[in-house]
C-alpha cells in the first residue's frame, strides 16, 4: 500500500469491508521526559485485551496474531525515531498493511473493526495541507516543502553570476547597481518557475516567502498567478534557519490559514442551506441521505461529532439511529459509528472532508453538514415521507 497520506486514505476508502478484524492504530509517538513512548505501552496493553477477547475465535485469531507481531516489530525496529505521530492500518487476512509516520501530533487510539477508521487520518490531512516555503535571497533561494509526512528542502536556485559589493560612487555605481538588479530579477523569475513546478508536483495549497525587505518588491513582482493565489505572507527568517525554527514559525501561520478556510466553507454552507433550492444539507439525517446518494462535494463535521447509525448491507443506505431494516429495500441495517461511516463514504466519493475545530453554526445543526454537487428534492421528500 502507498505511504502518502492522501493515497492511503483513498485506498482505505476502497476497502470493501469484511468480517476479518481490521486494525486502525493511531499513536502519539513523542517520547516523555524519560525517553519512553507512553503510546507504545498503551498499544501493547490494548492488543493484549483484544487477543484475549479473540482467543476462542479460531477463524480470525491467527490473522490477528500475525498483524500484532508485525505491528510490534515495525514499532520496535523500523519506526522513525523523529516522527511525532504514527498511523498503522492492518488486516492480515485481506492483505492490508500501511504505516504512516508523520510530522504532526496524533491522538492515540486503537480500534479493531470490520472496516478502517479514517476520521483522524482525514482530520490530519485537512489540517496539514502541503506548504512550500521559500528562503529567498538575491544570490540564492532554497525551497522547502512542508507536509503531513515530510518536511525537507526540495530545490535550490542561484543567480547566473556571483553578486558582489561595489563601493565606488557615481556613474559606475549606478551601472553596477542596475546590473545587480537585473541579475536578481532574472534569478527570482527562475525561482518562481521552479516553485510553480513544485506546486504542481506536490499539490501545494499554501506558499510562504521568507526574505529581506530590500528584495521584497522584486520577489513579489516575479511571482506567477498559481503562486500568488496560494501566498499566505512574506516574512523574515534567518538564511540558515533550522528545520525546527522553520516549523515553529510556519505552523501558526498555517493553522490560521486553515481556520480562515474553514470560515469560508462554513459561510458557503450557511448560504446554500438557507437559499431556496440551495446546494446545502444540514444535520445528521440530511447529510446521511446526501452521502447515500453520492451528492456530497464537501463534508463538514465538527471534531466532536459522534453518533450511532446503520448502513444497509445491500444498497449501502446510511441512516442515523438504530433501525432493523433499510427503508429502501428492507435489507438488514448493520450498526456503524456515524463519523467514521460519513468520513469513509465521503472519501469513497472523492468528496472534500473538512473537520472543523469549533463552529456555533454546525453545533446548532447536530455538528454536521455538507455542500452538495446537485440537489434531488423529489427523492429527498419521498424518503422523508
Amino acid at each position: 500500500m502507498e505511504t502518502h497520506p492522501q493515497s492511503v486514505l483513498q485506498q482505505l476508502a476502497a476497502y470493501p469491508g469484511a468480517d476479518e478484524p481490521f486494525l486502525s492504530i493511531y499513536l502519539d509517538w513523542v517520547p516523555d521526559g524519560n525517553g519512553k513512548r507512553p503510546a507504545l505501552r498503551i498499544l501493547e496493553d490494548e492488543l493484549a485485551v483484544i487477543a484475549e477477547r479473540m482467543a476462542g475465535d479460531a477463524a480470525y485469531r491467527d490473522g490477528f496474531e500475525a498483524d500484532r507481531e508485525r505491528i510490534m516489530t515495525y514499532l520496535n525496529r523500523e519506526a522513525p525515531k523523529d516522527a511525532r505521530g504514527i498511523m498503522i492500518f492492518a488486516c492480515h487476512d485481506q492483505g492490508v498493511w500501511a504505516t504512516l509516520p508523520i510530522q504532526a501530533p496524533v491522538e492515540t487510539a486503537i480500534v479493531v473493526a470490520r472496516y478502517p477508521h479514517i476520521f483522524q487520518l482525514a482530520r490530519l490531512i485537512d489540517d496539514h495541507e502541503a506548504c512550500a516555503l521559500v528562503l529567498a535571497e538575491g544570490q540564492e533561494a532554497r525551497i522547502f516543502v512542508l507536509g503531513l509526512d515530510y518536511a525537507e528542502q526540495i530545490a535550490e536556485t542561484e543567480a547566473a553570476e556571483k553578486i558582489k559589493r561595489f563601493d565606488q560612487g557615481g556613474q559606475a555605481q549606478m551601472l553596477f547597481q542596475r546590473r545587480t538588479d537585473n541579475l536578481i530579477k532574472a534569478h527570482m523569475k527562475d525561482m518562481a518557475a521552479q516553485l510553480e513546478k513544485i506546486i504542481d508536483r506536490y499539490d501545494i495549497k499554501h506558499v510562504i516567502i521568507a526574505g529581506n525587505d530590500s528584495i521584497k518588491g522584486t520577489v513579489l513582482a516575479a511571482l506567477t498567478a498559481p503562486i500568488t493565489d496560494r501566498l499566505i505572507d512574506y516574512i523574515h527568517l534567518e538564511r540558515n534557519s533550522s528545520m525546527k525554527a522553520i516549523l515553529e514559525t510556519v505552523e501558526p501561520m498555517l493553522d490560521e490559514a486553515e481556520r480562515r478556510q474553514e470560515a469560508d466553507m462554513l459561510a458557503a454552507l450557511e448560504e446554500q442551506a438557507t437559499a431556496i433550492g440551495g446546494l446545502g444539507a444540514l444535520g445528521v439525517t440530511d447529510t446521511a441521505l446526501a452521502l447515500s446518494k453520492g451528492q456530497v462535494q464537501t463534508l463538514m463535521m465538527l471534531q466532536s461529532f459522534n453518533g450511532n447509525g446503520g448502513e444497509c448491507v445491500n444498497c449501502g443506505m446510511l441512516r442515523p439511529g438504530q433501525r432493523a431494516a433499510c427503508p429502501y429495500d428492507g435489507a438488514e441495517m448493520r450498526p456503524v459509528e456515524l463519523r467514521e461511516a460519513f468520513a469513509l463514504r465521503a472519501a469513497q466519493q472523492s468528496a472534500d472532508i473538512q473537520i472543523v475545530a469549533a463552529s456555533d453554526y454546525l453545533a446548532a445543526h447536530e455538528d454536521v453538514g455538507a455542500l452538495l454537487r446537485y440537489r434531488d428534492e423529489p427523492q429527498a421528500k419521498a424518503v422523508a415521507g
